[in-house]
């Protein structure tokens, strides 16, 4: 039954936000005829922000699954983007309600905390590289990571039609090897 109301509750949070309705757990129960106790139970006490916690957590699994198959020091750009890409395209309908809606998630903050443990001797060695310690973690130089994916994946299923995975591929794979710099300010105050 459980697995049933998640389902639902899930559905009803999608279909509310995709008519730009008042998204709150008792517009859910009134809409499901299930209890806010059901759904604390299945979800958590953090109302809407934990059903949406979920959502995003499922996805990063099935992510993770693939990616942690790989060592995260090895991992070129565009295997990296093969696996992402078809998942977070299989989930495009609901990708593209999030990121439409007024529902706000910081995707970085559950993210990082999956990937860290996978990816911590590989961010330590970056944060080295680069010389960032003391300024920045590797924990955070993976959460602005993740931030930045996050910003792009927007950008993705924002759309009204997003692109599909083959053609927004060398999209993804440019804007991940061209500095912000060479992006927006290259050819400014020369």
């Amino acid at each position: 039954m459980a697995k049933n109301t998640k389902e639902i509750v899930i559905r009803t949070l999608l279909n509310i936000a995709a008519e730009d309705g008042v998204v709150n757990v008792e517009e859910i129960t009134r809409r499901t005829g299930i209890t806010r106790n059901t759904i604390r139970h299945n979800f958590g006490n953090k109302g809407i922000d934990s059903i949406i916690a979920y959502i995003y957590t499922e996805i990063f699994q099935e992510i993770n699954e693939q990616l942690f198959r790989h060592d995260p020091s090895e991992i070129p750009v565009e295997i990296f983007a093969d696996i992402l890409l078809p998942i977070l395209w299989k989930h495009r309908d609901v990708a593209h309600i999030l990121v439409t809606s007024n529902l706000l998630y910081r995707t970085a903050d559950g993210a990082t905390d999956s990937v860290f443990p996978w990816a911590k001797e590989r961010y330590d060695y970056l944060v080295k590289e680069h010389q960032l310690s003391p300024y920045f973690s590797s924990k955070q130089l993976l959460s602005f990571w993740i931030s930045y994916l996050d910003i792009l994946f927007t950008l993705w299923f924002s759309s009204q039609i997003p692109l599909e995975p083959e053609k927004f591929k060398p999209i993804f794979i440019k804007l991940i090897k061209t500095s912000m710099y060479d992006l927006i300010y290259k050819g400014i105050g020369h």
